[in-house]
């Protein structure tokens, strides 16, 4: 029986209005490029042949006369492949199986296992580079996480907002991993974009499921983002300029056989825009003292010495930061706030892939990853402050000296944030993959990741303590230095598959083993996390084929644990009084049901649900008691938090069309958590990143209801446009008091006027719903003889529908509203229009 998958259709919308078909030619079993591939038309004289270039992929022009039929694809020692087509069918990906006789002089062939890259319900989704253009390529910074924040399972994080939650998790519960490495932290602007750029990736898989247990460090999802592979034989050279940023991409062949080289930068330059708003006079801008600024290199080798044998090398230097430095008087208040913060990181990796023999393939991947952060937050305050009516009236009768026309003075009364990383992460693993039969595999390795840290965490500030039933107005010093923290995460796993796509059942058991230790040698210090053995089961029926509209349907369950420490296990030290083999890592159960069904025409439909239980959860706290006076901040951690969520989501797609094509994705999440700290009764805490303590609650990242859409509409012979739209409800809101006076006293007697509103943590309360939208129309064509191509686009983000959430700071001192924002702010908060033009030759 002739196997023919006709898989997945990709955007591609260059092509969508040209009379031709966009062919691919894979292996079917390793799914491996196929050069060389005769591809003619069956039972017709018309049209010439083509052969499929060294990337399996070939152009067939189709005549006027023929808008439907068979194609003939033949290569030597492979079974022929009849394959349909109609004009609607313009990419199209065939596999081709090997022949059982082959006959005539011996025929070698030298394959590679392939990455399973391939998109699973209840496992992964994968977008490819054609997918992600229209929705990648847009806005002040082209990302590509502006397409993988589309896909279900993914909570919307605002416009500006890269670190997303997946199902239901702390955002940094997802590993990021660049060609295999894993990374520390691959965000710029704090999180505002992230280092992927859509000019040198080619596929990410987001795996929200029951990944592989060959990946670990992550309780929430796996995204996986692969880059380009070099051409071994042509010069291509890529040039993108936006509204703000600049890239340019070479790719250098150092020939057929050998392999090579892409090299290329990322760079921001908003800085003449700043200083033509600050020449216009537009005064908003006069805090920036330093634009915000991308500094990226990215460079990628591939070598081939010999047909079973593959080496890449991949290295990536980032950089970005911005300073600002606002002053403002009012009511003889002088209030002066600087902000400077930077951030460097380096990756650099080598990854080599041996065929030892037709059925075992050797992977080994060895990297490093280095992240340097320096961000410094200053506030000044000096200044005389009358006490206002409200003041005296609620006051005057307790303390003589506040009277109507009386104030009293700051003496430039300073507080500070300091926040330095120094990040070490250094990583290795190999892996032995095993053909067992046609239909199984088995794979064992091990995993070595070893990080380093010094932190220095430290605040100086002014705030109110309640001691006694009285406030005291104090400077509260906090101080949390590393110096040399270690973290080894020691694992090893195996996995079974067996069946391929066209069997009945596809399934994968896997088993992986965690052992984390910390340690610090200036402390003497040393904490085991408690091992953990991690089980993980996906199994895919698929009975109905080739029914009516219908060319498949399957039907995937599947269970597994999951294990990552938190960042923050940086900050743990001897005096917080971890003890050995007391704590976990954190730790999800996650059982997953889904279905999916693929129909004629490119569509596709996909439906999952799953529970989500957390074993055990790592949350840190910051407390205040009567030891220090109420003055010295201490840190604490456990692993007893607990949490659950629940999930349905659901996606319908069009993968190609002539006029259409995009997809409509939906996300149902509830999520709760609880972080039992039993603080005592005199006690002031609170967790580090403001969640309640002792009581469930909805975190501070949830959304009900996500849903995005993505619509590309081909108008016109190289014109598209695109509309990306997101509805989402809002996220936990704090139930806030009205702004009120109290009274606060110096050390020195001095009676502080002070305002303030309360918040507390509601289960009802919400921000309101956000509806951004992001439009996009572009232009498409050819010249030098189709050999270089061009784009030009414009487009504007973030139109948001849903309003803003007004949340004004006001001035703890005179109760009046400021602008002086207390928190460092990535968003635009209007739409931002941008152009674009991309030349590929």
């Amino acid at each position: 029986m002739k196997k023919i998958v006709t898989l997945f259709l990709l955007f591609s919308t260059s092509l969508l209005f040209a009379a031709e078909l966009k062919i691919s030619v894979i292996d079917q079993d390793l799914n491996f490029a196929l050069e060389g591939a005769k591809i003619s038309f069956s039972g017709t004289k018309e049209g010439e042949p083509a052969f499929t270039d060294e990337e399996g992929k070939a152009i067939i022009s189709l005549p006027d006369s023929i808008s439907s039929g068979t194609l003939h694809v033949t290569y030597p020692g492979y079974k022929d492949e009849l394959v349909t087509f109609s004009s609607e069918s313009e990419n199209l990906i065939i596999s081709m199986s090997l022949a059982e006789i082959v006959e005539g002089e011996e025929l070698v062939v030298r394959r590679f296992s392939p990455e399973k890259t391939e998109e699973k319900t209840g496992v992964s989704t994968v977008i490819t580079k054609e997918e992600m253009h229209t929705t990648a390529n847009i806005g002040l910074v082209e990302d590509c996480m502006a397409s993988v924040r589309t896909l279900p399972g993914v909570s919307f994080s605002g416009a500006w907002g890269t670190e997303p939650s997946v199902r239901g998790g702390e955002p940094r519960e997802m590993a990021c991993l660049l060609d295999g490495m894993y990374t520390i932290y691959p965000w710029h602007w704090g999180g505002g974009v992230s280092i992927f750029n859509p000019s040198f990736v080619d596929s990410i898989k987001l795996s929200n499921g029951i990944f592989s247990a060959k990946y670990g460090r992550a309780s929430s999802g796996l995204l996986e983002v692969t880059t380009l592979k070099p051409d071994f034989e042509h010069v291509h050279v890529n040039f993108n300029l936006s509204t703000t940023c600049a890239d340019a991409f070479l790719q250098l062949p150092f020939g057929k056989d050998v392999g090579g080289m892409i090299l290329g930068s990322h760079l921001s330059y908003l800085e003449p825009f700043v200083w033509a708003a600050k020449k216009a006079g537009v005064s908003s801008l006069d805090m920036i003292e330093r634009a915000p600024y991308i500094r990226d290199l990215f460079m990628k080798t591939n070598f081939t010495p010999s047909p079973e044998f593959d080496v890449s090398f991949v290295a990536f230097f980032g950089s970005d930061g911005l300073e600002i430095d606002q002053t403002e008087s009012e009511d003889g208040l002088k209030t002066r706030s600087i902000m400077n913060y930077d951030i460097y990181q380096g990756l650099a990796g080598l990854n080599v892939k041996y065929l030892a023999s037709d059925s075992v393939l050797l992977h080994g991947l060895l990297s490093y990853n280095v992240m340097y952060e320096d961000m410094l937050l200053k506030m000044s305050e000096s200044g005389k402050i009358g006490y206002t009516d409200e003041f005296v009236s609620k006051y005057g009768s307790i303390y003589p000296g506040v009277t109507k026309g009386a104030s009293y003075s700051l003496n430039n009364l300073q507080s500070e944030n300091v926040e330095k990383i120094k990040n070490h992460l250094l990583s290795g693993r190999f892996e032995s993959e095993i053909e067992i039969s046609e239909r199984q595999h088995i794979c064992t390795g091990f995993e070595e990741t070893f990080s380093t840290a010094e932190t220095t965490e430290k605040s100086n500030g002014w705030t109110d303590i309640e001691v006694g039933g009285s406030r005291l107005f104090k400077n509260v010093n906090f101080l949390s230095e590393n110096k040399g923290n270690c973290i080894l995460d020691n694992a090893a796993f195996v996995t079974w598959n067996w069946g391929n796509e066209n069997d009945l059942i596809q399934s994968e058991v896997g088993l992986r083993g965690e052992f984390i230790t910390l340690w610090n040698n200036s402390q003497d210090y040393r904490l085991n996390i408690i091992p953990d053995i991690c089980p993980r089961f996906s199994i895919t029926l698929t009975p109905w084929r080739d029914i009516g509209e219908f060319e498949k349907i399957s039907i995937t369950t599947g269970a597994g644990l999951f294990v990552s420490l938190p960042r923050e296990a940086m900050l743990f030290s001897k005096n917080m009084g971890l003890k050995d083999f007391d704590l976990h890592a954190n730790r999800a159960l996650m059982a997953v049901l889904g279905a999916d069904a693929q129909l004629a025409g490119g569509w596709k439909l996909k439906l999952e649900t799953y529970y989500k239980h957390y074993l055990s959860r790592i949350y840190t706290y910051e407390v205040l008691d009567a030891s220090s006076n109420y003055q010295n901040v201490s840190l604490r951690s456990d692993s007893n938090g607990k949490g659950k969520v629940f999930g349905i989501e659901s996606m319908i797609e069009r993968k190609v069309g002539k006029r259409w094509d995009g997809y409509l994705s939906y996300s149902f999440i509830w999520a709760k958590m609880k972080n039992p700290a039993n603080i005592k009764a005199d006690e002031y805490a609170q967790a580090m990143y403001g969640s309640p303590l002792d009581e469930w609650y909805y975190p501070s990242y949830h959304r009900f209801h996500t849903l995005n859409l993505v619509s590309n509409w081909h108008f016109g012979k190289g014109w598209t446009f695109t509309l990306k739209g997101t509805l989402a409800t809002g996220v936990p809101k704090s139930e806030e008091s009205d702004v009120s006076c109290y009274a606060s006293k110096m050390e020195d007697g001095t009676i502080i006027q002070r305002y303030s509103r309360s918040y507390v943590y509601s289960d009802t309360l919400r921000t309101c719903i956000s509806f951004p939208i992001d439009i996009r129309l572009a232009y498409q064509w050819k010249t030098n003889n189709e050999k270089t191509s061009w784009e030009f686009y414009f487009a504007v983000q973030d139109i948001n529908l849903g309003g803003r959430n007004k949340e004004q700071s006001f001035n703890r001192y005179t109760g009046k509203m400021s602008d002086v924002k207390e928190t460092a702010d990535f968003g635009i908060g209007m739409p931002v229009p941008s152009l674009g033009l991309k030349v590929k030759f």
